[in-house]
């Protein structure tokens, strides 16, 4: 654990700025580092992404430049508590090891205690060790599962 606590004190190093986004300070999206996002952002699908209130995206900027982001959505049911989907985190092709990711993910935690959602949960590939690193080094239960793309 001593070496994630130093990729997050570098995080803290590097003057990074955290933002919850929303209509009213989308323009941060205006400069994004390359390989924060798969692909440049859309205005006309980010504007009903961010009119949902289930739809959460945080963002570290350094300088006002987007280096990392983490987009979750929270999913309500009638017979059991929220829970919180962490659907993205990306970090840009030149910010990456440095804590940002970690630091992206432990204001959504803070977020999600404020909100009482009792579950966070999310899905990677077994071969993306970065993202399998990240996520071994915080508290969690890892389950095996199938996913399914539909086509139509």
């Amino acid at each position: 654990m001593a070496e994630s606590g130093n990729r997050a004190e570098s995080a803290s190093r590097l003057d990074l700025t955290t933002h919850w986004i929303d209509e009213g300070n989308a323009h941060l999206l205006d400069n994004v580092a390359p390989g924060v996002f798969d692909h440049a952002i859309d205005p006309a699908r980010l504007k009903p992404y961010l009119a949902s209130p289930a739809n959460w995206m945080c963002l570290a900027l350094h300088e006002g430049q987007v280096v990392g982001m983490c987009m979750c959505v929270i999913h309500s049911h009638p017979d059991k508590p929220t829970e919180l989907f962490l659907d993205e985190i990306g970090t840009g092709d030149d910010w990456r090891r440095q804590g940002i990711a970690r630091a992206l993910m432990q204001l959504v935690f803070e977020r999600a205690d404020a909100e009482n959602i009792e579950e966070i949960w999310l899905g990677t590939e077994p071969d993306n060790d970065a993202a399998n690193g990240l996520y071994q080094t915080f508290k969690h239960e890892r389950e095996d599962a199938v996913i399914y793309y539909f086509d139509w």
